[in-house]
């Protein structure tokens, strides 16, 4: 779920909730979580006849960065979860800038044509 935020005039330095919305389910990708998967995945994103939906790779990027969220020690995924994070990031900002509160909040994003 995300939130929208203004500021409350009332009381200083604190924000309101004015709004937010959830991105439907969408259909898990069952790949492997590794650097060659991600590479394929953002590959496929970029065809206008993917086989996934942007929601399902963003979705992928989420699912390998919180099974690595606690995780101390360096790996070869390092830079992968980096590049995940930012894939999860940029799909918030693009949603955020894209369409209004009332717009996110009636979208459909299972069906990933944006």
């Amino acid at each position: 779920m995300r939130y929208e935020f203004r500021p409350d005039l009332k009381k200083s330095g604190r924000n309101q909730v004015i709004g937010s919305w959830t991105e439907t389910n969408c259909r898990v990708i069952d790949l492997p979580q590794t650097s060659d998967t991600l590479r394929e995945l953002l590959i496929e994103g970029q065809r206008t006849s993917s086989q996934y939906t942007h929601l399902q790779i963003v979705d992928w990027c989420y699912r390998i960065c919180m099974r690595y969220i606690n995780d101390d020690n360096p790996n070869e995924l390092d830079k992968t979860i980096i590049i995940a994070e930012d894939v999860d990031a940029q799909w918030d900002l693009f949603l955020a800038n894209t369409f209004s509160l009332k717009e996110l909040q009636e979208l459909d994003f299972s069906t990933g044509k944006f």
